[in-house]
């Protein structure tokens, strides 16, 4: 994958998505955490962070489709 489109398709993410897949996959120099660590942070739950990530990354997929 081509990282210019992941960055496109990141701009479309809103605030709380954006900081998600940052703090999980180490992006934009933060450390990669876990979906404990990062429900820690954000003072919610493991399990929805779980949720909002696998709803993020199937967006991220959808943006990224429509631009190839």
């Amino acid at each position: 994958m081509d990282k210019q489109l992941l960055v496109i398709a990141m701009g479309k993410l809103n605030h709380r998505e954006k900081e998600i897949v940052e703090l999980r996959f180490g992006l934009n120099g933060f450390q990669e955490k876990t979906q404990k660590e990062v429900a820690d942070m954000l003072g919610i739950s493991q399990s929805y962070i779980s949720r909002l990530e696998k709803r993020i990354i199937k967006r991220l997929k959808k943006e990224i489709n429509k631009m190839l």
